[in-house]
C-alpha cells in the first residue's frame, strides 16, 4: 500500500510539472466564454472567462477565440502578437473608470488583430484602443462608442501600420487620431468605416515628426462634428500623403481641413468624394499644402456655408484609343462617345458573349468568324 501511495505521489508530481511547463510555454489557441472560468485551462472544453486571463496563456502569435456573446473585460493590455477573434459573436468590453480600455504595447514587428469586438466607454472611459507601439494592427468589424475626455476611439501617435475595416466609431470626442511624433513612419489604410457624432474631430491624420505618414481611406464617412470631419496637418519635417476615395464629409464644422506649418509637405488627393452640409467645405493653410481633385472632376463640393475648392487637379489616365469600338456593338444604342472612353487592353481582346438561339452552333460559329476580324 505504501509503495502504491509512493508511486501515486510521484505520478501526481510529474503531471503537475507537465501542466506547469505547458502553462509557461503557452498555448497556440485559447478560448473564452461567458460560461467559462479564469481558473480553467482556456481550452475549447474548459474556456476562460476573460480576455485578461486568455492573454496570459496564449503564446506569441496565437489566437483567442470567443465562443459566445457577452462581456469579456473592463480593460486589458496586449504586449505580444495575437489575434482576438469574436467574429459571429457580440464580444463586449466596457469601461468602469477613466482609463484606456485596450492598450497595445508590443514589439516593433508584432502583429495584432482585433476582430468583431464592441468597445464601450460608458461615458467614462478615456480611449478605446491606445497604441503605444505595434508593428501592424488590424481592427476589423468592430464597434467603438461613448468615450469621454480625451475620448478617442483609436489613438496611434508613434507610427506603425494600421488597417481599419468595416468599423463604426461614434459618440466620443475624437474618432481616430493617428500619425507619428518621431522618426517612426506610419502607414494607415481605412476602408468601409464610419465616424460620427463627435465633439471635436472625426479623423485626424498628423505628422509631428520626421517619419513619413502615408494614408489611404476609401468608402468612409465622417459626419456631425463641431470641428473637421477629416483633419490633416503637418508641422514637422516629415511628409504627409493622404488619398481619399469615395468618402463623405457631411455636417461638420469643416469638411476637410489640410495644413502645413513646417518644412514637410502635405498632399491630399480626393476622388469621387462628397463634401456637403459643412460650415466650411475644404479649408487649406500653408504654402506646402495641396488638395488635389480630378480632371475631369469627380467630387461633389457644394451646399456648405463656404464651399472652398481643391488647389489643383490630377489628370485621369486615358484608355487606348479604339476607333472601331462601335463596330463591335453593331446592334447597340450606345451614345456617341469620344475614342478612348472604353477601357480596353490592346493586348487582351475582350471575351465574346454568344447568345443562344434556335439556329444552334452554326449561327454562333458564323458570328464568331464575323466578330474576330475586328479584334
Amino acid at each position: 500500500m505504501r509503495r502504491n501511495l509512493f508511486f501515486s505521489l510521484i505520478s501526481s508530481a510529474i503531471a503537475c510539472l507537465a501542466l506547469a511547463n505547458v502553462s509557461q510555454a503557452g498555448v497556440p489557441r485559447a478560448f473564452v466564454s461567458i460560461n467559462g472560468s479564469d481558473l480553467n485551462a482556456c481550452s475549447a472544453v474548459q474556456p476562460c472567462r476573460s480576455f485578461n486571463q486568455a492573454l496570459t496563456v496564449v503564446q506569441p502569435g496565437g489566437e483567442i477565440v470567443v465562443q459566445n456573446s457577452g462581456g469579456y473585460s473592463t480593460g486589458f493590455t496586449i504586449n505580444q502578437s495575437v489575434t482576438i477573434d469574436a467574429a459571429g459573436s457580440n464580444a463586449s468590453v466596457i469601461s468602469i473608470n477613466a482609463t484606456d480600455l485596450c492598450t497595445i504595447n508590443t514589439g516593433p514587428s508584432d502583429r495584432v488583430v482585433l476582430r468583431g469586438i464592441s468597445f464601450h466607454g460608458a461615458s467614462t472611459g478615456s480611449t478605446a484602443i491606445d497604441i503605444t507601439q505595434v508593428g501592424s494592427l488590424y481592427v476589423e468589424h468592430c464597434s467603438i462608442t461613448d468615450f469621454s475626455f480625451p475620448g478617442t476611439g483609436i489613438l496611434m501617435p508613434n507610427g506603425g501600420n494600421l488597417f481599419v475595416t468595416d468599423t463604426d466609431v461614434r459618440n466620443s470626442i475624437d474618432g481616430m487620431v493617428v500619425g507619428t511624433l518621431g522618426a517612426n513612419p506610419a502607414s494607415i489604410v481605412v476602408e468601409d468605416s464610419r465616424f460620427s457624432g463627435f465633439r471635436n474631430v472625426g479623423v485626424q491624420l498628423f505628422n509631428h515628426g520626421t517619419g513619413a505618414v502615408t494614408v489611404w481611406i476609401s468608402n468612409c464617412t465622417s459626419s456631425l462634428y463641431n470641428g473637421p470631419g477629416f483633419d490633416i496637418s503637418c508641422d514637422a519635417a516629415g511628409n504627409l500623403d493622404v488619398t481619399l476615395v469615395n468618402c463623405r464629409a457631411v455636417g461638420n464644422g469643416v469638411g476637410l481641413s489640410a495644413g502645413n506649418t513646417s518644412t514637410g509637405t502635405t498632399i491630399v488627393r480626393i476622388a469621387n468624394c462628397v463634401v456637403t452640409g459643412n460650415g466650411h467645405g475644404i479649408k487649406t493653410g500653408g504654402a506646402a499644402t495641396l488638395v488635389l481633385g480630378t480632371n475631369p472632376g469627380t467630387n461633389f463640393i457644394s451646399g456648405n456655408t463656404t464651399d472652398g475648392s481643391t488647389t489643383g487637379s490630377v489628370t485621369l489616365a486615358r484608355s487606348v484609343d479604339r476607333p472601331n469600338i462601335r463596330d463591335r456593338f453593331p446592334s447597340s444604342s450606345l451614345p456617341d462617345l469620344p475614342a478612348g472612353e472604353f477601357a480596353t487592353d490592346e493586348h487582351r481582346p475582350e471575351p465574346i458573349a454568344f447568345r443562344s438561339d434556335k439556329h444552334g452552333p452554326q449561327r454562333r460559329r458564323r458570328e464568331h468568324e464575323q466578330t474576330k476580324c475586328v479584334l
